[in-house]
């Protein structure tokens, strides 16, 4: 079996290249994320390798654009031809991690390699609120700001604000405390 760096993904088969990213770092992870050729295998490849632990926002957000999904954004489920139903469900998973705060935040501050991608993304999801429509993934615009302001969240302006706060995500803890008062 190729090491990860030597791997011809291309050429190799599910169960290799399956093999390959269960023996990666989080890094490698993040890296088959951003480049991975979604006409490959991507249920099986970058099905498991968005579920690690490791993943960043930046990584899943550039995986998840690479697949194309503006194209069944607004197509209800049941107009999905056959042969996309994988990779909508993988899709919808990703898109359900993002929301949930699964991945980690951009704590580099490096742009997001799809950050054009995701900030018309962002604008045609404010213009479906306006038009009283909604497409099959949407993001939290909390969860997505540190993507499409790097700068606005870097840590020399966040003196006195706690860590929560200051990572330019809300504070899940003052979320769920008053659901442990049931």
């Amino acid at each position: 079996m190729a090491a990860f760096a030597a791997m011809d993904w291309n050429n190799s088969s599910e169960r290799e290249q399956l093999d390959a990213v269960r023996r990666a770092r989080p890094d490698e992870l993040n890296q088959i994320l951003c480049e991975y050729d979604w006409s490959l295998y991507p249920e099986t490849v970058l099905g498991w390798a968005s579920a690690q632990r490791g993943i960043t926002l930046c990584a899943a957000i550039t995986g998840f654009f690479n697949a194309d999904p503006m194209r069944f954004n607004y197509l209800p489920r049941s107009d999905v031809p056959a042969q996309y139903h994988g990779i909508c469900r993988l899709l919808d998973t990703m898109a359900q991690r993002v929301n949930a705060g699964f991945y980690l935040p951009n704590v580099t501050h490096i742009p997001c390699i799809q950050q054009k991608t995701l900030r018309a993304w962002m604008h045609y999801q404010q213009e479906d609120v306006i038009d009283n429509r909604r497409g099959r993934w949407v993001f939290e615009d909390e969860l997505i700001a540190p993507l499409l302001n790097p700068v606005s969240q870097s840590v020399s302006g966040q003196a006195g604000r706690s860590e929560p706060e200051a990572s330019g995500f809300p504070d899940l803890g003052a979320l769920v405390k008053p659901l442990m008062n049931f």
